[in-house]
């Protein structure tokens, strides 16, 4: 919970709004700063966060002053938002002061980025408590960008969007008794509204405008399974509507995510790596590349072996999904830590892993957090701990390939922290899984004394035997 104080610290400092909270977060006796953080600590400190930065940028809304008012709050509203971020929830929302018939209502939605909150919605109700405005920050880049306007039974009725940031409405989404029906498109803001959608129960039926015929020809074909004629029916669609918006804009990318889809599939890795090169050369793409960044990570980590760049890769991923998702992806960030186990970097790997709440995690993921973070500590010589972690990993299980090499992690755990009975343990079950460990256990001086003993002097002996008959 440290780093989330910290964090509200760096926030007051950003928005000039001063207390006696302490800036930095630090367990010593005396002055103001707790010995012990609590969860109560916490969440005490983003409600008068939120009182102030109301009261200093939204003038106009009151914030509760009173002892009922703010107990009604803290209970009605603002619920627990220590226990959501330990969750992995990195956002909280702040309220005005509201009574009803006497004052409309203000909420205001903060996310994590880096190491302060950002606030990215603003949600106005009317004095009957009825939401009648949503503005948004969907880029989360600090400006608002999504403005969604609500009829009196609370259903939207009408959004604009500024899609491509230049500054203008090119995105009209329309609705008719709650359910959206059409979404009118001008991305190069000419006044020619170059594609309409049409809705139907919440579903895109159809589309008209430039290029929509060649990509309908592309699904068919890709439904189909005929997969090289659908890459050349989305190229196709992509050129025609080139010609007529040149920037790149959220429907380029939804195009060339649907061939780099077909190019990783088909593991045509030339032209999809020349794809994924043109989506990310459009800053429009940025918003919409999370699952083209989980491919290209993917490809990079288990495909080409290119770990500084998956984890450069996984890095900006994890960032991404963040931003987009207001919480952490356990399996991004596994995965972010196995690219830095790899690239030989296991002060990296743990650092990724400490943002998981082993709590969060079902058995299967769980297994590799503590297998990642024992194998990293055990490259950092902290033997304890590995040998803590790694038995973790060996009491949940996991994939039987994984098996002997959590034995034979623990194996070199146990010896190193003189558990020499354990380690004999470990090490026989690893070789009951896969004698060829026996190269890396005969040179690792770790496993000297075992293969002294007469029952290392038998697995040898077997290997060999077994070695000189393979030959």
């Amino acid at each position: 919970m440290e780093d989330y104080w910290k964090a509200v610290q760096n926030t007051k400092e950003k928005f000039e709004i001063t207390d006696h909270s302490p800036k930095r977060f630090s367990f010593r006796l005396g002055g103001e700063i707790p010995t012990v953080l609590f969860k109560e600590s916490l969440n005490h400190e983003v409600f008068w966060f939120c009182q102030k930065y109301i009261d200093k940028y939204h003038t106009n809304y009151p914030y509760p002053r009173f002892k009922e008012d703010i107990r009604s709050h803290l209970t009605d509203l603002y619920g627990d938002p220590a226990q959501n971020f330990l969750s992995g929830k990195l956002s909280f929302s702040c309220f005005s002061a509201w009574k009803e018939g006497n004052s409309s209502l203000l909420k205001l939605s903060f996310f994590l980025n880096e190491e302060e909150f950002f606030p990215y919605r603003w949600d106005y109700y009317d004095n009957k408590g009825q939401l009648f405005l949503t503005e948004e920050d969907e880029t989360k880049n600090g400006k608002k960008d999504s403005f969604t306007y609500y009829s009196h039974s609370g259903c939207p009725k009408e959004i604009t969007k500024d899609k491509n940031d230049f500054g203008a409405m090119d995105e009209w989404w329309y609705f008719k008794n709650c359910q959206l029906v059409r979404i009118e498109h001008d991305a190069n803001e000419n006044g020619f509204r170059e594609r309409i959608c049409h809705y139907e129960n919440g579903k895109e039926s159809y589309c008209e405008g430039v290029g929509e015929k060649e990509e309908r020809e592309a699904v068919q074909l890709e439904n189909n399974q005929k997969f090289q004629e659908a890459l050349k029916a989305y190229r196709k669609s992509l050129k025609e509507y080139k010609k007529e918006v040149s920037n790149g804009t959220s429907r380029t990318c939804s195009l060339l995510k649907k061939i780099a889809n077909i190019e990783y599939n088909e593991r045509d890795f030339v032209s999809f790596t020349k794809t994924l090169d043109e989506f990310f050369s459009y800053r429009a793409c940025e918003s919409d590349s999370l699952d083209v960044l989980i491919y290209k990570s993917y490809y990079y980590l288990y495909v080409l072996g290119d770990y500084k760049t998956a984890k450069d890769s996984y890095q900006k991923t994890a960032e991404i999904y963040r931003k987009t998702h207001g919480e952490i992806s356990p399996e991004i960030l596994l995965n972010l830590a196995y690219s830095h186990f790899m690239d030989k970097d296991p002060v990296s790997c743990l650092a990724s892993l400490d943002k998981l709440n082993s709590r969060r995690l079902t058995a299967y993921p769980r297994f590799f957090l503590f297998y990642y973070r024992g194998s990293c500590e055990l490259n950092l010589g902290r033997w304890d701990e590995a040998y803590t972690n790694l038995k973790r990993a060996q009491i949940l299980g996991g994939e039987r390939e994984f098996l002997p090499v959590v034995y034979y992690k623990l194996a070199r755990a146990a010896f190193a922290t003189k558990r020499d009975q354990e380690g004999n343990l470990w090490t026989h079950q690893a070789l009951l899984y896969d004698f060829d460990l026996m190269d890396k256990m005969n040179a690792d001086p770790l496993f000297e004394t075992f293969f002294e003993s007469p029952n290392g002097k038998s697995h040898k002996r077997k290997y060999y035997l077994n070695k000189q008959k393979k030959q």
